[in-house]
């Protein structure tokens, strides 16, 4: 029986069942009470062996999402491990070569060219989680593979470190000392290159927009019929929107719908009117920026010690950057 099941596989749970027959028949009663146990085990392994495969969870829009998809943190949190203090890819900055495949657009033609997504080269899980949702959805994407934090950094990415490193990401938080905040590096570099690359090859169209996300966002079912009322709401003026962020917001500068983004982004030191350690507008899980905007940030990050590239993005100021209200936002970081 073994050989005619490698040469011809078992057929299925009858087949099985046929076999454990014949050989109980064939074989003296305690011959048989002795091999039942290993048998039944067989038995039990193949009728469920195929049922664990990797499975991600449908989508919800309700605002327990994160009770409901306990598996999805699973899934996040479960992505391929990496070495203390990298993150992301060697080399970062390469586009998925089916990114271009992902939806038809048709669902945002009216509202953004495509979507960016950023995702490390290990996390295929988290991968797997943006691609269903973007699809589900309707969305022409793109996938930005994030660049990996570690000292080589200094080599491969020599050009941005002369713009300086905040103290904080140092050992000793004075700039003499080791550079210890490689995965901040290479999240501000990942972010960085993909917005060079945007104003690169939309160059000849400066009012284009796209929507930028980080692989562990989860949206709504509705975040589209959101974001076009959304948007309806702001007119035309605005040049980004957060649309899933974390952090505070100052009431002064909201209207109930959205927000107007303005520095310090925080923390907040002591001393101050908003003491002590409290964040504005933080967060790129998901953002809408048009292709000036982005040409507005690359200036005045070049300006900047490279730091938390969220919050630098709040001191930018650029004209006109705005995030929907926190009890209106499209979704979740998870």
């Amino acid at each position: 029986h073994a050989r005619g099941a490698r040469r011809g596989g078992w057929g299925g749970p009858g087949a099985v069942h046929r076999a454990v027959t014949e050989v109980l028949c064939c074989m003296y009663a305690p011959a048989a009470l002795a091999a039942l146990p290993v048998l039944l085990l067989l038995l039990l392994i193949l009728a469920h062996g195929g049922s664990r495969r990797e499975q991600l969870p449908p989508m919800s829009s309700s605002s327990d999402s994160k009770r409901r998809h306990g598996s999805l943190l699973d899934i996040l949190s479960g992505a391929t491990a990496r070495p203390k203090g990298t993150v992301g890819s060697t080399s970062g900055g390469r586009i998925s070569s089916g990114g271009e495949l992902g939806g038809d657009g048709l669902s945002h033609a009216d509202l953004f060219e495509r979507a960016y997504y950023i995702n490390a080269a290990g996390s295929t899980r988290r991968r797997a989680f943006m691609e269903e949702q973007l699809h589900a959805s309707g969305v022409r994407f793109e996938r930005w593979e994030a660049t990996r934090g570690g000292p080589s950094l200094l080599r491969t990415h020599a050009s941005y470190f002369e713009r300086g490193v905040h103290a904080h990401l140092y050992a000793n938080r004075t700039r003499g000392g080791e550079l210890v905040g490689w995965g901040t590096l290479s999240t501000y570099l990942s972010h960085h290159t993909l917005f060079e690359h945007i104003v690169r090859t939309h160059r000849r169209n400066d009012s284009a927009a796209f929507l930028v996300l980080q692989d562990d966002t989860l949206l709504a079912a509705d975040w589209i019929a959101r974001l076009r009322a959304a948007l309806r709401h702001t007119g035309p003026s605005w040049e980004r929107l957060l649309l899933v962020w974390w952090g505070l917001a100052r009431d002064a500068d909201c209207d109930g719908t959205v927000c107007t983004v303005k520095p310090p982004a925080g923390p907040t030191e002591a001393g101050s009117v908003d003491c002590c350690g409290k964040r504005y507008y933080h967060g790129l899980q998901a953002w809408l920026v048009r292709t000036r905007s982005l040409r507005c940030l690359l200036r005045r990050l070049r300006r900047r010690p490279m730091k938390n590239i969220d919050a630098l993005m709040v001191n930018c100021n650029c004209p006109r950057t705005l995030a929907l209200a926190p009890r209106g936002v499209l979704g979740e970081h998870l």
